[in-house]
């Protein structure tokens, strides 16, 4: 049974989830953070959409609470980290649900915690957004969840899908959820870093067509990768994706141009970083992926260099 669950990870995503549940059940839900994060949230709350409220937050062992699942929310550069904050805040029943970026998230986990079961989960279509310490949002939009495969859904997996559901939270089980990770790493890896590398809002997108072959080619990289992975990814798979970047609100900017501009650190290992392990480990070339990967690396570089001038 799915009783008491927590949140790791207060940006957009998170932030927004946490409302849900929040508000869902307050009594069996639960902000997990440590140290002064602990002590922030305790002081002044979350604000989500012009509400502050203020979650339970569980960070010490001694508050002797049993998770039956954590929702995982942060960072892929922070994911080392949290795995160690969370060791003894978890036992070996607690069900882990990472919502990161790229396809690493999962295998991280599970090295790290054996014992625990571990799902595959994205989120897609949400406009939550971060501005300083306040989050706002309008679409919610969905999880997707589950084991790899999921042609015959589990107990467990039932009860999270019926707990987020209650909660108000879109949530969607398929049956290969690895399938469903690559392609949001497919838009993600071909959108983010051609955003990045020119610097503009969505809309521009389907307006320059150079644009769209950079996408085009990062996708191309991943794709051969998909095959050497035994990933049942296909052409159709990148066109959809594809069609979908290019059908982006106009205004809308890429979550990695977000933190860009906001001198955030990115997700570039997760992206190209990962494209260009991946090619080296089956000898695949991924040229395009390798140049945006030093060309982002040297960047922020410089700017590290600049602010130290």
């Amino acid at each position: 049974m799915i009783k008491n669950v927590g949140v790791i990870g207060a940006g957009s995503v998170g932030t927004m989830l946490l409302s849900y549940l929040y508000h869902a059940d307050k009594e069996h839900f639960y902000v997990i953070a440590r140290g002064s994060r602990a002590e922030k949230f305790a002081q002044r709350g979350v604000s989500v959409n012009g509400e502050t409220i203020y979650p339970q937050v569980y960070s010490s062992p001694k508050q002797q609470i049993k998770l039956d699942l954590l929702i995982i929310t942060v960072k892929c550069y922070s994911l080392s980290q949290v795995m160690e904050d969370i060791r003894d805040l978890i036992d070996k029943e607690t069900i882990l649900l990472p919502l990161l970026n790229g396809i690493m998230a999962t295998d991280r986990l599970q090295r790290a915690f054996p014992e625990n079961r571990v799902l595959y989960g994205v989120m897609l279509r949400t406009d939550a957004y971060r501005t300083g310490h306040h989050v706002y949002f309008s679409t919610s939009g969905e999880i997707q969840f589950g084991y790899a495969d999921n042609r015959v859904i589990r107990p467990e997996i039932q009860q999270i899908y019926d707990r987020l559901r209650e909660a108000g939270i879109n949530a969607r089980i398929y049956e290969d959820m690895r399938r469903i990770q690559w392609r949001k790493w497919l838009s993600n890896t071909g959108g983010s870093q051609a955003a990045v590398e020119v610097g503009v809002e969505c809309g521009y997108f389907d307006q320059v067509d150079e644009i769209v072959d950079l996408i085009r080619l990062c996708m191309d990289e991943i794709l051969q990768l998909a095959k050497a992975e035994h990933v049942n990814l296909t052409e159709k798979d990148r066109d959809e994706m594809l069609a979908f970047l290019l059908k982006y609100p106009a205004h809308k900017k890429m979550s990695m141009l977000q933190d860009v501009e906001a001198g955030r650190p990115i997700e570039i290992d997760e992206y190209a970083g990962t494209v260009v392990e991946l090619g080296k480990k089956h000898g695949i070339p991924t040229p395009v992926n390798h140049v945006i990967y030093l060309a982002v690396k040297a960047r922020e570089k410089v700017d590290s260099m600049k602010k130290h001038i």
